[in-house]
């Protein structure tokens, strides 16, 4: 497996980081907390001219048709500067759900609007007394002659108080956690029988309870094969769960960047806090985990692009370590900026929401710990 970027990724990288530093800003960030939509529209159509949408789908649905690596390198540039706008949701859980088991049709018809900026989707997967399993599924989709009828109730559905369609999973046989019998269904957000709640998570990003009374969608809202979503879901959650990994690296990044340039300035009886020997060490610390959390998101993602049979092993790796390393770094470095890290007006105290927020995202680290040792049978 290669872990060098090309020249491809580091032109990504480089004018991702040139647009943020341009529209992007922790100002904008506090402007849009209390806003109920919680990014721009403006920022999303500039972030669609300049192709972001486009990478990972083939040319033929308009895309660049490149691999899951330029999303990786993408979403680091995100995570260094907080991006909120709802790229993960829209072009990798939902967008790629369409990719690998939409029909013609439908590929046809939602990707180019992906592509263009003018759709947002998420998937609806999760349920309550299901933690993070993707396999458990209590909500029903019965046959009605003309199509299905579904009812039931989904959890933190990410980004799901602002998207335009869902593709929600749902159950149209077997026992409440078998792999087999899931169903993919696409639900637009204003089908009669579908209650969307909104909540604000603690970084300030979008999600929402979902709840299903005898919705009705046709046999041609299918999403793959019948009864055989389970593959398709998984497999979409593991290659967000890398990316969203790729993420978190890039925050750890900044916290680190901004930590030591606090403590090389920050005086202190007469001479930068930063040259104190205990500070120094957590500054290291800091350092080496994130280093191990980077090497554990390349090996998830290379092993994904190279299709490697251990694939889902090493995401669980990636996500386990960037759970626990971009909480400890986040928590280290607002304990380095005192009093002040803990305020509204310190940008520091931003990450360490998004960490506590991206950390139970897709499973947290004592669940993807047993979903490896499950995995390789320990």
């Amino acid at each position: 497996m290669d872990f060098e970027l090309t020249k491809e990724h580091l032109m990504i990288k480089d004018s991702a980081a040139h647009f943020l530093k341009k529209e992007h800003s922790f100002e904008r960030l506090r402007e849009l907390k209390g806003d109920s939509l919680g990014f721009s529209k403006k920022i999303w159509k500039k972030m669609a001219d300049l192709g972001w949408m486009e990478l990972i789908f083939p040319e033929e649905y308009g895309g660049y048709g490149y691999d899951l690596s330029f999303a990786m390198v993408l979403l680091e540039e995100f995570g260094k500067v907080l991006l909120p706008e709802p790229w993960l949701s829209t072009a990798l859980l939902g967008g790629k759900l369409v990719l690998l088991g939409g029909t013609e049709v439908q590929k046809k018809e939602i990707i180019p609007a992906i592509c263009s900026g003018d759709l947002l989707m998420t998937i609806a997967y999760l349920e309550d007394g299901g933690r993070y399993d993707v396999n458990f599924c209590e909500t029903t989709a019965k046959g009605n002659g003309s199509g299905f009828s579904i009812s039931g109730k989904k959890i933190f559905v990410m980004d799901g108080g602002i998207v335009d369609k869902f593709i929600i999973s749902a159950r149209t046989s077997g026992a409440v956690a078998d792999n087999n019998g899931i169903t993919l269904f696409l639900i637009s957000k204003n089908t009669p029988g579908l209650k969307i709640t909104p909540v604000k998570t603690m970084d300030g990003g979008n999600a929402c309870i979902l709840e299903m009374n005898d919705v009705s969608v046709a046999d041609t809202d299918i999403i793959g094969e019948m009864d055989s979503g389970y593959p398709l879901l998984s497999e979409v959650v593991d290659e967000s769960t890398a990316v969203l990994c790729a993420e978190m690296v890039g925050g750890m990044e900044a916290v680190i960047s901004q930590t030591v340039w606090h403590i090389s300035n920050r005086i202190q009886f007469g001479r930068p806090i930063g040259s104190f020997q205990a500070l120094q060490h957590k500054a290291a610390d800091m350092f080496i985990q994130k280093e191990l959390a980077m090497s554990s998101v390349y090996f998830a993602v290379a092993s994904i692009v190279g299709g490697s049979d251990e694939k889902s092993s090493a995401v669980s790796i990636a996500k386990a370590k960037c759970s626990s390393a971009y909480i400890m770094i986040a928590k280290i470095a607002v304990q380095m900026f005192g009093a002040y890290g803990f305020t509204n007006e310190a940008d520091i105290g931003f990450y360490l929401r998004r960490a506590k927020v991206a950390e139970i995202l897709f499973g947290d680290a004592g669940h993807h710990i047993k979903r490896y040792a499950a995995l390789n049978k320990y």
